[in-house]
């Protein structure tokens, strides 16, 4: 492929992820036009190029992302995906498969907005090489609380197992001492690539990739939620809660919404945001520590 020609597919590529990113029902026809190419051409893009999106609607005519995917991409994660699925003709087949795997499953975006990385890309490439290759990292992690002194300064030999973002924190996911851990990218100095390699296992990987949650330890199996029809439609638009599942509609437009194997720390910030138009059905304690809490701070008032 000619430098050009890859100028012009990376182009189209960027166009097209840009659009869906943003919501947009996407017809081919449009495209082809828009591009001066062929409509098999853009077929081939949103198929094969592009196959590893989650397409909601994937027809004949018409491709759009599933809404729970939408707006998650950054623009420099956008160029990353489009520059390698412009050259992914060049590898054989196989390789295709194993470096479209990677991108999709080695970092995963659950947010709005990237925090500024721009000075830390080198460790947090190497971070990404580790996890593609299975190696040990080392580094230094300084909690957020407390003053920063050499003591408080500690030293990991971690497992690197994914890199996330959640709310527009990158936090690194792995196992330090077979238990599963969680820490804030940007706390994280000296970040060493081990020549140690370690076994992937490929059901902790599963169980870390199907979480939205950031706590591995003192989890709830479900938290049942009831959210007033007056902002249902927030709701059900993207998902506001992590590991939200709807249960059902309910008569009066309310929605019933489930948050499974989750931490209620991370229900109830959201909970308290939208108050008064949601609260915890089940487990009622998790509600009632969240009334305490709230008559707490009026006292303070």
């Amino acid at each position: 492929m000619t430098s050009k020609k890859h100028e012009r597919l990376a182009v189209r590529l960027t166009d097209i992820i840009i659009r869906l990113n943003n919501g947009e029902r996407l017809n081919i026809h449009d495209l082809a036009d828009e591009h001066k190419v062929s409509v098999r051409t853009i077929q081939r893009d949103l198929n094969e190029r592009l196959a590893l999106f989650d397409y909601a609607e994937a027809g004949s005519s018409h491709y759009q992302l599933n809404k729970n995917k939408q707006g998650h991409l950054s623009q420099a994660e956008i160029r990353r995906i489009a520059n390698f699925a412009s050259i992914q003709d060049l590898f054989p087949e196989v390789d295709r498969r194993f470096f479209q795997e990677k991108l999709s499953q080695s970092i995963t975006v659950k947010g709005f907005q990237y925090e500024n990385i721009r000075h830390k890309q080198r460790e947090f490439d190497r971070i990404t090489k580790a996890i593609d290759e299975n190696r040990y990292i080392e580094f230094d992690y300084q909690k957020v609380r407390g003053k920063k002194t050499e003591t408080q300064l500690k030293h990991h030999k971690l497992q690197p197992y994914h890199l996330l973002n959640k709310n527009g924190i990158w936090y690194v996911v792995g196992l330090k001492e077979q238990q599963q851990r969680i820490y804030c990218f940007t706390q994280m100095n000296n970040i060493q690539l081990s020549e140690e390699t370690f076994v992937c296992d490929p059901e902790i990987k599963e169980e870390i990739l199907a979480t939205d949650s950031l706590f591995f330890g003192n989890r709830i199996s479900e938290i049942v939620l009831q959210v007033n029809a007056k902002v249902a439609g927030y709701f059900q638009r993207r998902d506001l809660l992590p590991n939200q599942e709807l249960v059902r509609h309910l008569d009066n437009g309310d929605l019933l919404l489930v948050c499974k194997n989750i931490h209620p720390r991370e229900i109830t910030p959201i909970v308290q945001y939208w108050i008064p138009h949601i609260r915890v059905i089940s487990p009622v304690e998790v509600q009632q520590k969240m009334e305490e809490g709230l008559r707490e701070y009026l006292g303070l008032i």
